[in-house]
């Protein structure tokens, strides 16, 4: 490949006129926000990826619209901002056909990306006339880089297949769980369908891009199939299969769960393993088609056994227990329309993975919540967030606009003529016209100097009337190389008069007979920038943000406390309004919510049942039984049912707040005494430790009040994220303010901050699932708020354990002393591993410790088998079965939280937990 020489453009003899004035065209880029970079296309039929640019530069930056003055400055850009724009993130790594829709599926990572490089670059150099000895020192340096990528490739190899190998071990601990086993038989056709058509799409993908790939020249089909170097398993694996582990797990309670999660986790499957031809918008009919195979083979049970046909789908679980076909049938449509307004809400700030779990995980609250907490969960989230998304959201995004736009940018305010104009302007101005004037009756050659000294001292106002002006016109570069006559383009003096078409003699001759320049430099030519056609950013700008420059600051102020009026009374309205009667038919039984809250919290408190009797509000706020004690009978192990009996449940309630409020206020000190002298991530981690010290003594005094305070704090959370991520006025920036110190990489991705969220999410999830597969009872007003039995599990504080104990410990421990990392890439060590395992083992033997010493359960039996014959070696092999127990679940939670990539270790983690203790029976 031959390329031309480049001219030394310091040399002004390689330069004519022609190409100077090009230069001087293009002296500046249009686009100072854009480095020389090229983005990394694929041919739709094509997987051999060929750099449009120069291959060293693999990064990806997007192309931004021209603008018509050819430069981008930040005032000419679509949205106003305050500062240059962010970094632009680099893509997911993935194959990448230019599809608006594209999803990731097993996409090879930087390392196919960098065999490439590396072959083309020592390709270019062996091409290149070079000596033998170069030649030989390029081999072994390529031989030596191709050794460092291979080793790369089976690192990563390793790490997908350990991935796909834990998710089968998780597999088979579900299944060993109490009820599981049989409840998976009756649902074997379904959960076999499943797995075949998952297996067989994600083996067919592959030999779909061999197909397609025409740019590789292989004579045999078996040369051009070729596995990338590291697969991304996330999209095929944990949307796909989670739910159904999850669903598994609670079936043994509730079988109607299987079938649902099951056709929505083949709606979950990638876009890009089904024929492109068969979309329609976001809609993929064969993809549809695939994702109700599972139900018609749940319904048409004579085959292929017509001897001894399976129960069908509406004698197993059908309506009203279960879901109706039809309803079944549209899961993939909602799955699917519901993707998108989440994408919305969360932009970059969500992967892949995490957005197909959270709609299935909504798609499960909105179809089948039964239980008091969960229906309080969808109220919240379903109930009070489609208003407040149908309402606010435009009066949210005017706000972001108008904050976004400098003050500066705003129209000033106008003010009247008199107030505008001073009396030193009026003078100035009357000083200036007199000189103008008297200009007329000067000599012409009373000018012998060019020099600014040599004339009288213009008005410092520079005003119109002032007709000495600065003319700073150039000439072309043709023109100064030709030599003629001085043009009307040439550099002038400051204070030269300007040529008028009526000139006098005097005026003539003094322009056909220039003075010598002194002081000035020869002209350059103006910089005519090409023409370009109006682009359509421009337009997009004319109709979203001139509105706000048209305001002044005090205008556009008392906007932003509109808007912000408007969102909160919205807001206010919607708790009060269908949020509150939602929760009293479906979760309260009709019962007034703030009475029954106040009920149930203050219930038993003399005070406030001598006001409510005086009053007869006894309809309002249903009145438990009366009988408690400040003096409980306390016993080793403690009976905390009895205990919570004597003392009255509702005063319990009241400790467990009163014993939050403390651990977080120490919590808050502790972080705010430390700032000056810890990093941010052991600030950050304190609040996994405040988790910890919160949720795990309380969990098992009172799950279902627990998992109800956990979901009016989530609740809360995301209202206040979407007032600070709207920046609604007066709590949006004190937010901010707040939660700027702790954020990491993770949170600049998006608009949302997603640390504090998935924090709770994560300690959340497990004692909801838990409490979806238990019983509960209880006595009206207060219906399923109660464990029945007296019953508890391990699993329910598999989240708190997780995240505060296991992911603190990690980090703390593998940032400091983590020596010894994994073969793979991602900087997790091995001492963070082991700290993970060996915090999470603590901490699932101190809540089993909690549930034995509170009584719960039939524990208390085993502290009276102590004193029998045998009795103590019973006791100590429970519980080293139980340690064998919490180390397997802990090395298995380290373990994936070593390998996996696709999706928040934070949620994922906790969930897998939370499967293996309940699968192991801890």
């Amino acid at each position: 490949m031959s390329t031309k020489p480049l001219k030394d453009p310091d040399s002004a003899s390689s330069l004519s006129v022609d190409e100077a004035e090009k230069l001087r065209n293009f002296s500046r880029t249009p686009r100072p926000y854009v480095y020389d970079g090229g983005e990394v296309k694929q041919d739709r039929v094509s997987s051999i990826i060929e750099p449009t640019r120069d291959p060293q530069w693999q990064s990806t930056q997007p192309s931004t619209d021209n603008s018509e003055s050819g430069t981008e400055a930040d005032d000419e850009r679509r949205t106003f901002v305050k500062a240059l724009p962010a970094s632009t993130l680099r893509p997911r790594k993935g194959l990448k056909t230019g599809e608006k829709d594209e999803d990731s599926l097993l996409e090879p990572s930087q390392l196919d990306e960098e065999e490439r490089r590396v072959q083309s670059w020592f390709l270019q150099r062996q091409a290149s006339t070079r000596s033998h000895a170069d030649k030989i020192e390029d081999v072994e340096e390529e031989r030596a880089e191709q050794e460092r990528v291979e080793k790369r490739r089976i690192a990563e190899f390793v790490r997908r297949t350990s991935e796909v190998a834990l998710m089968g071990l998780i597999l088979v601990c579900v299944l060993c769980g109490r009820g599981v086993l049989r409840t998976a038989w009756e649902w074997r056709r379904e959960l076999i369908s499943h797995i075949l058509i998952v297996i067989g799409l994600v083996l067919a993908y592959p030999l779909k891009l061999s197909i397609v790939d025409t740019q590789v020249r292989h004579n045999q089909l078996w040369q051009r199939f070729r596995v990338p170097a590291s697969f991304d398993p996330a999209t095929v694996l944990y949307p796909p299969l989670l739910p159904v582990l999850v669903a598994l797990s609670v079936a043994p309670t509730n079988p109607a769960v299987i079938l649902p999660n099951i056709i929505l986790g083949l709606a979950s499957l990638p876009q890009r393993i089904f024929p492109r031809s068969s979309r329609l918008g976001r809609v993929n009919t064969v993809h549809w088609v695939v994702s109700i195979i599972p139900l018609v083979i749940s319904q048409n049970t004579t085959w292929p056994f017509k001897d001894a046909p399976a129960m069908p789908y509406m004698l197993k679980c059908g309506p009203p227990e279960g879901l109706s076909p039809e309803t079944l049938v549209s899961l993939y449509a909602l799955h699917h329309a519901l993707l998108q307004p989440l994408q919305y809400l969360t932009t970059t700030s969500l992967l892949v993975s995490e957005l197909h779990l959270l709609s299935v995980a909504l798609i499960n609250l909105l179809l089948l919540a039964t239980s008091p907490q969960a229906v309080i969960l969808k109220a919240c989230l379903w109930v009070g967030g489609i208003p407040l998304l149908v309402l606010c959201a435009h009066v949210v995004h005017w706000n972001v606009t108008l904050a976004r736009v400098p003050k500066w940018k705003l129209r000033r305010p106008v003010h009247p003529c008199a107030e505008r104009k001073s009396f030193a302007d009026a003078v100035s101005d009357l000083i200036n016209l007199q000189r103008a004037s008297g200009a007329f009756h000067e000599a012409p050659g009373s000018v012998t100097s060019d020099a600014d000294e040599d004339e009288p001292a213009t008005s410092s106002k520079g005003g119109l009337n002032s007709l000495l002006k600065l003319d700073t016109t150039i000439r072309t570069v043709a023109s100064a190389i030709k030599g003629g006559a001085v043009s009307d383009n040439e550099t002038r003096s400051a204070i030269e008069p300007s040529h008028r078409r009526s000139r006098t003699t005097v005026d003539r001759h003094l322009a056909a007979t220039p003075m010598a320049r002194r002081q000035t430099l020869p002209g350059r030519p103006p910089n005519r920038s090409p023409r370009r056609s109006p682009s359509v950013r421009k337009k997009g700008r004319s109709s979203h943000l001139l509105w706000c420059l048209q305001l002044t600051p005090a205008q556009a102020q008392q906007r932003k406390w509109i808007y912000a009026g408007f969102t909160y009374i919205i807001i206010v309205a919607i708790i009060l309004g269908p949020v509150r009667d939602y929760v009293s038919n479906r979760a309260l039984g009709g019962r007034e919510p703030i009475g029954w809250a106040l009920s149930y919290m203050f219930g038993q408190l003399p005070l406030i049942r001598s006001i409510t009797e005086f009053i007869n509000l006894d309809t309002w706020i249903p009145l438990s039984n009366a009988a408690w004690t400040w003096s409980p009978s306390l016993s080793i192990p403690l009976h905390m049912d009895i205990i919570a009996s004597d003392i009255g449940q509702a005063n319990v309630r009241l400790l467990l707040i009163a014993y939050w409020i403390g651990v977080l206020l120490v919590g808050l000190l502790a972080v705010f005494s430390l700032t000056a002298y810890v990093e941010v991530d052991t600030r950050r981690k304190i609040f996994h430790g405040v988790m910890v010290a919160m949720l795990l003594p309380a969990t098992f005094v009172d799950p279902c009040f627990c998992a109800l305070a956990l979901t009016l704090v989530l609740a809360v959370f995301l209202l206040l994220e979407v007032i600070r991520a709207g920046q609604v006025p007066p709590l949006g920036n004190a937010i901010s303010r707040f939660v700027a110190p702790y954020v990491d990489g993770r949170d600049l991705r998006g608009p949302v901050v997603v640390s504090h969220i998935f924090l709770l999410i994560g300690c959340a999830v497990p004692l909801w699932f838990s409490l979806a597969s238990m019983d509960r009872e209880g006595e009206p007003p207060w219906v399923d708020w109660q464990m029945r039995n007296n019953q508890r599990e391990t699993a329910m504080i598999a989240g708190v354990v997780c995240v505060g104990m296991g992911d603190a410990a990690a980090s703390l421990i593998g940032r400091r002393y983590g020596r010894r990392k994994w073969i793979w890439v991602g900087g997790k060590s091995l001492e963070g591993s082991a700290a993970f395992a060996v915090a999470v083992t603590f901490g699932l033997m101190a809540a089993r410790t909690w549930q034995v010493f509170g009584g719960w359960n039939d524990h208390p039996t085993a502290w009276k088998a102590l004193g029998s014959a045998g009795g103590l070696m019973g006791f100590g092999m429970e519980w080293g079965v139980a340690l064998m127990k919490a180390t397997i679940c802990a090395c298995g939670a380290s373990f994936m939280e070593a390998v996996l990539t696709g999706a928040n270790d934070n949620v994922v983690v906790p969930v897998a937990l939370w499967l293996l203790v309940k699968g192991v029976r801890l």
